[in-house]
């Protein structure tokens, strides 16, 4: 060994306790599992955001839950997945009476998610900007009983910019879809994330609030709340209904290959408009699982032939990952991922990257009027054929859905698809 070696002083061994102070901003989601906050974290004056999550941990049960989930999500480590630090812990003791009675109330399992309809935060949210009781409030990382109530909260990377639902919402809101490629691409990124995390495990809740897209244009898969790691965990039933595989729905023994069919889902939601296993609403649990298993005795409609305008190697690629018998399914995501980006993607040459998935976000946000030829560069995968020129809207209108695609959505009133589409129809008759 090195002389030098032998005298320098080390660290290793050595273990001693952060001074992480959280100052909460606002409640930023609230779904079937937990609450989310926006929280500012000061290390001896080096500040940042972070993103809370917290479940009803009045009960060992939440906390053990919490506490896996935490263990799983910090273990991956992935550009497309959201990365988390861990879990932290403040005695119930240091929080407003006011909250701990709310969340001592609260039924997660019946809570609507809420989610801000703002699709993308180009400026830091302002302190207490309201929405929680805890906005404003700080937890500090102090020692406390062991036996002392407390609330855990797993302590997460700050995505700035929306969730795919989100994103969804806002274009189908102004009568428009996203296109083909952008959607294709935001999917391609998820597999990418999913070929990574099949190593350790099935993730069992796909679904497009899981799914956030950051101002860099960077697709990130988020929530592990559910995920599983052997075969007892894939045995438990787990996830939402109409994201489901058909083995998921009817509680088989599930594997990756049921993340496909989910992630299948989602593309054919933002592809099309809509979920093909959306349910009406106020139907009770038990008659939605009926309802879905019965949709599932026939396979999906490819997008094709419900949207002229989604091109076919796009369709084969989503119908094959929709495959109701798995084993015709793709047996593997990184498939689903090569097959996006070599047949459909990147078939021509150019096709979309982050930095055009941002450009793409921008211009949507300046409602198609304030854009750049740098952004418009970033979108030359996007120029109409006929015209020459990059087609940026692409419309909900009945021009672009077949006979059999609005034979379908008309069995689907419910949907802001058929909605939009029926107000098209309305004016159009008043003309």
């Amino acid at each position: 060994m090195n002389e030098n070696n032998k005298n320098t002083a080390s660290l290793e061994g050595i273990s001693f306790h952060s001074t992480s102070n959280y100052s909460i901003v606002q409640e930023i989601g609230r779904g079937g599992m937990g609450i989310v906050f926006l929280a500012e974290k000061d290390n001896e004056g080096v500040k940042d955001f972070v993103v809370l999550k917290t479940l009803k941990t009045l009960s060992k049960e939440h906390e053990d839950r919490l506490r896996r989930e935490a263990n799983i999500a910090t273990g991956l480590r992935h550009e497309n997945i959201v990365k988390t630090y861990g879990l932290e812990a403040v005695p119930f003791s240091h929080l407003p009476e006011e909250f701990v009675k709310e969340i001592d109330s609260l039924s997660f399992e019946n809570a609507d998610r809420r989610v801000s309809s703002r699709v993308m935060r180009k400026e830091p949210l302002a302190h207490g900007a309201g929405g929680s009781i805890l906005a404003g409030h700080h937890l500090k990382n102090e020692k406390h009983k062991l036996d002392e109530k407390r609330l855990m909260l797993i302590s997460m990377d700050y995505v700035e910019g929306t969730d795919l639902r989100a994103l969804h919402r806002e274009h189908v809101m102004k009568s428009l879809l996203l296109p083909c490629p952008i959607a294709a691409f935001i999917i391609s990124r998820v597999c990418r994330a999913l070929s990574y995390a099949h190593q350790y495990i099935v993730h069992r809740d796909i679904s497009p609030e899981n799914i956030l897209v950051n101002l860099q244009g960077v697709s990130k898969l988020s929530d592990f709340g559910v995920a599983a790691t052997n075969e007892e965990e894939m045995k438990l039933f787990a996830g939402k209904l109409c994201y489901m595989s058909p083995e998921q729905i009817n509680k088989e023994q599930i594997d990756a290959r049921s993340d496909i069919f989910s992630l299948g889902l989602v593309a054919y939601e933002i592809i099309t408009g809509f979920n093909p296993y959306t349910t009406p609403p106020g139907m009770p649990y038990e008659e939605q699982k009926n309802y879905i298993k019965k949709l599932m005795q026939s396979e999906i409609m490819p997008p094709m032939a419900v949207r002229s305008d989604v091109p076919e190697p796009l369709s084969k690629i989503v119908a094959k990952m929709l495959t109701c018998d798995r084993e015709q399914r793709y047996q593997r995501i990184e498939d689903a991922s090569n097959d996006f980006e070599q047949k459909y993607l990147y078939a021509s040459g150019f096709g979309p990257t982050n930095n055009s998935l941002a450009a793409y976000l921008g211009i949507f946000e300046s409602g198609f009027k304030n854009y750049t030829q740098d952004q418009l560069k970033q979108l030359k995968f996007l120029k109409d054929e006929e015209s020459g020129k990059i087609k940026l809207g692409r419309k909900i209108s009945y021009s672009y859905y077949t006979k059999e695609g609005l034979k379908l959505l008309s069995e689907k009133d419910w949907t802001r698809v058929f909605q939009v589409l029926a107000k098209e129809k309305m004016k159009e008759s008043m003309i």
